[in-house]
């Protein structure tokens, strides 16, 4: 005779109620690759925006090209703009020409930027890094979502034995986007304010 412990661990929710393990790894998988590729980026740009990676020195904005856009259906967005410049390394470097800027500027702005190695740089501000940090965290969050659908599928869901996996990965969701959120918060007044 089955314990009552056993039945709660092997029922089954009604068809229809729950996704099948199929649609659990799939959706995992969805979550897990877009916290991966855009935490990568945001990353990436924190890293430069702070300071942290890349090659520091002083850029001089040469020129700024405004590109149109066009929205669907033919109608005309907004125009984006893309600057280049020379580029002096701090360390005392080669300069380097032509290199492209995250943002757009008037001509002859000097700004304290740091470069990658494909030659785009960001301005070193500490505003735009809390920003990209606040991605950073975000994207991990979808990972802790993600992670153990992929590995677990619908069991994750049911089974009696994942409950404590379940709780700590609240606790990890939680504790990556309550910070995100706070990041985000202080950015947008910032950039406001500044």
């Amino acid at each position: 005779m089955a314990s009552s412990a056993d039945k709660r661990r092997h029922v089954n929710p009604p068809a229809g109620q729950a996704p099948s393990g199929a649609a659990m790894r799939f959706g995992g998988t969805l979550l897990v690759l877009a916290g991966l590729l855009f935490g990568t980026f945001a990353a990436g740009i924190a890293s430069h925006a702070s300071g942290v990676l890349g090659t520091r020195g002083t850029f001089t904005v040469e020129q700024c090209e405004h590109r149109p856009t066009t929205q669907r259906g033919g109608g005309r967005g907004a125009d984006t703009v893309q600057c280049s410049g020379t580029f002096r390394p701090s360390d005392g470097g080669g300069t380097r020409t032509g290199l492209d800027i995250d943002r757009d500027y008037e001509a002859g702005r000097q700004v304290t930027a740091s470069c990658d190695f494909i030659g785009i740089c960001y301005k070193i501000d500490r505003v735009n890094a809390c920003g990209w940090f606040a991605g950073l965290l975000a994207a991990l969050s979808l990972v802790c979502l993600g992670g153990p659908a992929v590995i677990h599928g619908a069991a994750w869901r049911r089974a009696e034995r994942h409950h404590r996996g379940r709780v700590t990965q609240r606790r990890l969701v939680k504790g990556l986007f309550w910070p995100a959120l706070g990041l985000l918060v202080v950015y947008v007044v910032l950039r406001n304010t500044l």
